[in-house]
């Protein structure tokens, strides 16, 4: 229950693009224009200052912006107390997860999650765990699931997961017939990258750092932010890669791709759900928190 004109000018602001609003509400761009046309329309005044890619409040638009943000608290307010009367869970929640995360663990947390509260809607935004933390801490999302610790004091994160960074190559690779790894090894390697700002990368980074090693001096062929991509890409014989276990348990099961042996000491780290305050948030958004610390993940191995 809330004006989408209200809430698609809000994303503008925020995200300081039409395109990447447009994204976030599964718009087209020129439909999100057309709402926020017809908003000005209707008050007859400019809210928003366009220059080129840049956008910018007019001082009208400060105004009303912050008052459109009251407005849409009072709207998730209201429909709280309203279902919460009623005892039922109903309504939206915005989540912002990594794509390791999105694609792996939730989709069988979603189905579940919705069979047992049909009534909430989830919305999905997929970036990497800066990004995420971000959008948090700025209010265009309700929950982030991240890779790691958040080390943010505004923010609460507990984990509900755990995850191992494991080194994957092609079949073909001779490193596959290796015990051991050393640091000729891996510069020898051309190498497949998670982006900048993700969780793996700042795991990976660390690492070959303990090995003495600069990641700028690599040989690197590609930096990406999608998993799939990148056990494709290893898969190809196109380079190397560390990975997520959950996104390379089906390849290494099928022997799609190898395991390499990174180091004696095993690369973990934890998922976590990370929120601002549990008790501002809307019911959707704590039933989902409390659901998701509760359930059971599948181990890959």
């Amino acid at each position: 229950m809330e004006d989408q004109r209200l809430k698609a000018f809000c994303l503008v602001v925020e995200m300081k693009s039409f395109t990447k609003a447009a994204e976030a509400r599964f718009m087209t761009q020129s439909a999100i224009s057309h709402l926020i046309k017809n908003l000005e329309d209707e008050l007859g005044v400019k809210l928003l200052n366009r220059k080129g890619k840049t956008i910018e409040l007019t001082p009208v638009g400060r105004v009303f912006y912050k008052q459109a943000k009251f407005i849409l608290g009072q709207y998730k307010a209201m429909e709280d107390e309203l279902y919460s009367v009623l005892n039922k869970v109903k309504g939206s929640v915005l989540i912002g997860a990594s794509p390791t995360i999105s694609t792996y663990l939730l989709p069988q947390v979603f189905y579940d999650f919705s069979r047992q509260y049909p009534e909430v809607h989830m919305h999905l935004s997929v970036s990497n765990t800066g990004e995420i933390i971000n959008e948090l801490s700025e209010g265009r999302i309700d929950i982030g699931i991240v890779e790691g610790q958040v080390n943010d004091s505004r923010i609460v994160s507990e984990k509900i997961a755990e995850d191992e960074i494991v080194m994957i190559a092609s079949e073909n690779n001779p490193l596959t017939e290796k015990t051991g790894i050393t640091s000729r090894d891996l510069m020898s390697q051309t190498f497949i990258l998670p982006e900048s700002g993700s969780g793996t990368r700042e795991i990976v980074d660390n690492y070959l750092a303990s090995l003495g090693i600069n990641a700028q001096k690599l040989r690197i062929f590609m930096t990406t932010g999608n998993p799939e991509l990148i056990i494709q890409m290893v898969q190809s014989g196109s380079g190397i890669a560390f990975v997520s276990k959950w996104s390379a348990f089906k390849s290494i099961k099928e022997d799609m791709v190898k395991l390499l042996p990174v180091s004696s000491q095993r690369l973990r780290r934890q998922f976590c759900i990370a929120f601002l305050d549990q008790q501002t948030l809307p019911m959707t958004a704590k039933t989902f928190i409390d659901f998701v610390k509760k359930y059971k993940f599948f181990i890959p191995f």
